[in-house]
């Protein structure tokens, strides 16, 4: 018999700072057992989500609404 561990719904949202607020413009829905599978699936997914990046934008992964990790990714 094989464990399965509980996967938590974690959200991955590219964001553009606005007026000293993080505005998100697109984002996924993704599923992962631990905050450390989540933020390495959203870095995968941002690579395919974002071609270039030209304002100056963040990841942010999200658990039920908070952030447990934000990363700047590039800057005008």
């Amino acid at each position: 018999m094989t464990a399965t561990f509980p996967r938590k719904k974690y959200v991955a949202a590219l964001c553009h700072m606005k007026q000293g607020v993080l505005e998100s413009y697109d984002s996924e829905q993704l599923f992962a057992a631990d905050n450390a599978e989540a933020v390495r699936k959203a870095t995968e997914w941002r690579v395919t989500a974002a071609a270039t990046i030209d304002e100056r934008t963040w990841l942010q992964v999200l658990l039920d609404g908070s952030a447990i990790h934000s990363e700047e990714l590039g800057t005008s």
